[in-house]
């Protein structure tokens, strides 16, 4: 076993301070302003460990806010608490780049990574983990439903063929020989193109959101998990919280073959850590029907088969890198090379809560854009109020918090081409992102006044405008 979870009425298996837990919705949730802590007991792992990434699900409205922490124990002295920073929904982000004698723990050194990790080519028997609930305001009062963490020895040379999660095999007795998920298939490269060859994190954790029912946008999922002392969207546990957010139950883990097996068997995609190369003379992994060459990439696993032709497992995969919704999936990878590119085993986990309906951490406004007098410019209100951007809206995307966002349209029959058989959803669309721009007013225009020219065509369009912090307005003309 190498990963382990506080849910449900595991959040009451530690200390509790100015939390409450209710067994209805399976959360700790937050007495009263300022501050709550749960602290779980210290987990003695079977084997030695010298990397361990935190994950959590919390609900943080408005300004509220959650800190995880982690501390090894070393040579049997326990290392400073390690903070992955402040996460939230509607807040400046990050995860502080941050050591001590005994461990180090970052997002910067590789990728985004988020992990903790021994120094020295030490390792740590044993881990502890804190999860601090925050808020100035008692209207606003953050929950924890999930606080795991999952580990590996890199110095141990059969560390991956040790993996194991044991939530994973929990329910499934026997794998069937083959399985093929119908989970929405979204390119990256048709998303936003100030940032979209850089959210392949985002999109897959999109693609698993929309399979368990919540029709999410990467250009959300991207704000909501971007880490703003990274610069990026690459942050593992920062993405599964923003699943986590929504009502779903994710989180980061270090799996197996057999893992991913189940977890696709019974019935859920899975987002895995992967670098390649469609060519054979690179220096990353050979994967053949890949579309790129990447040093660090997610694709989403959607099912497997056993080929008699090859004589091994071939993996179906949705693989954000394709250059259209057609493109990136369904491909097929074999086993014997998406075993060397899967080279951290990283995944994450994607799942629907019993009993609890996902909802949308990014909320979507209805709104309206109405004509301002002038060729092509619109004012966008929402409650009978105008919306207001500022002149540099679409600059600094995913650089200066609040603000600043993405502006979108799209016809509503107009939709983007996919295989026969596969499911839709939202993202399917083709989306324009070019001839849209701020006026000095704060109003939106159109380039060559579009709007008016595909109404007369009798188009149906659908403008969005998501702030990155956090707010989703949407009109139909």
């Amino acid at each position: 076993m190498n990963t382990v979870l506080w849910k449900n009425s595991g959040l009451l298996r530690g200390r509790v301070n100015n939390l409450t837990y209710n067994e209805t919705k399976g959360a700790l949730t937050l007495d009263a302003p300022y501050e709550g802590v749960f602290l779980a007991e210290p987990f003695e792992t079977e084997e030695p460990f010298n990397d361990l990434v935190a994950s959590w699900n919390a609900q943080t409205p408005g300004r509220s806010e959650a800190e995880i922490y982690a501390r090894l124990r070393v040579d049997g002295v326990w290392s400073a608490w390690m903070s992955w920073g402040v996460w939230g929904a509607h807040i400046k982000r990050y995860c502080p780049d941050q050591e001590d004698g005994l461990v180090w723990a970052n997002t910067y050194r590789d990728w985004g990574d988020s992990s903790v990790n021994v120094k020295d080519g030490k390792t740590a028997d044993a881990f502890q983990l804190k999860a601090v609930l925050r808020t100035a305001d008692a209207g606003d009062l953050p929950s924890l439903t999930l606080l795991g963490a999952t580990w590996k020895n890199t110095n141990d040379p059969d560390w991956q063929e040790k993996s194991e999660d044991p939530q994973c095999r929990e329910g499934l007795k026997e794998l069937p020989t083959s399985v093929h998920l119908d989970t929405p298939v979204i390119s990256q490269k048709r998303r936003d193109p100030d940032y979209g060859g850089v959210i392949c994190s985002a999109t897959s954790i999109a693609m698993q959101m929309c399979h368990c029912g919540l029709d999410m946008l990467p250009e959300e999922t991207s704000f909501l998990c971007n880490d703003y002392g990274f610069g990026g969207t690459g942050n593992w546990s920062f993405t599964c919280a923003a699943a986590g957010a929504c009502g779903l139950e994710s989180y980061a883990a270090y799996l197996s073959k057999e893992d991913l097996m189940v977890e696709l068997a019974k019935g859920y995609p899975v987002t895995l850590s992967v670098k390649y190369s469609w060519r054979d003379d690179m220096d990353v992994p050979q994967l053949d029907n890949a579309t790129v060459t990447t040093h660090g990439h997610l694709i989403v696993a959607t099912g497997y088969y056993e080929s008699k032709e090859l004589g091994e497992t071939v993996f179906w995969v949705n693989d954000p890198a394709g250059g259209f919704d057609v493109s990136s999936g369904p491909r097929e990878y074999r086993w014997s090379q998406l075993d060397k590119a899967w080279y951290r085993r990283m995944a994450y986990l994607c799942r629907r809560r019993e009993g609890i309906e996902p909802f949308r951490a990014v909320p979507r406004i209805e709104a309206q854009l109405v004509p301002a007098g002038k060729p092509g410019v619109y004012t966008l209100t929402a409650g009978g109020r105008p919306v207001k951007f500022s002149i540099d809206f679409l600059r600094g995307k995913r650089e200066v918090f609040g603000g600043h966002g993405t502006m979108y349209w799209y016809c509503e029959d107009d939709l983007s081409e996919l295989e026969p058989q596969t499911k839709r959803c939202e993202a399917n669309h083709n989306f324009h992102y070019e001839g849209v721009l701020v006026t000095p007013s704060g109003d939106v225009w159109i380039e060559g006044d579009m709007f008016r020219r595909l109404k007369e065509k009798e188009k149906t369009i659908v403008f969005g405008a998501v702030e990155n912090s956090g707010v989703h307005y949407i009109a139909k003309l």
